[in-house]
């Protein structure tokens, strides 16, 4: 099954043994570097999710900027509130403004910067 967002995927422009390396360090950097400039990431991480849920949690390969044993310490709920403090974040709103919208702490707003910021620097 083909969604319409997969048509502006990076990965769906690239190599694809990029996406399920086997043994190759630099393939899955290369992967999740590609994956961190990808506009339809949020797509494919609920994708992702749906899939690897269908499949009694198996996970394989690179799904939207994470490895396989990244997404399986990421529970769906956590993925779609740190994509919405990094929405938040984009459109300006301090921690503290964004813990009030989504009832959360500013500490976990802060958590979720500098965590996305050090997966962007290992990716770099």
């Amino acid at each position: 099954m083909k969604y319409e967002w997969m048509d502006s995927a990076l990965c769906a422009q690239t190599e694809p043994d990029l996406w399920y390396p086997e043994g190759s360090g630099q393939h899955a950097r290369t992967a999740l570097r590609i994956c961190a400039q990808c506009p339809v990431r949020p797509e494919c991480d609920e994708y992702a999710q749906n899939v690897e849920d269908a499949a009694d949690g198996r996970r394989h390969g690179a799904w939207a900027g994470m490895s396989a044993r990244q997404r399986h310490r990421q529970t769906a709920a956590t993925a779609r509130r740190d994509q919405q403090i990094l929405r938040f974040t984009e459109q300006g709103l301090s921690a503290d403004e964004i813990g009030d919208r989504l009832g959360i702490t500013s500490r976990t707003v802060v958590r979720v910067r500098t965590a996305h910021r050090q997966q962007q620097q290992e990716v770099a």
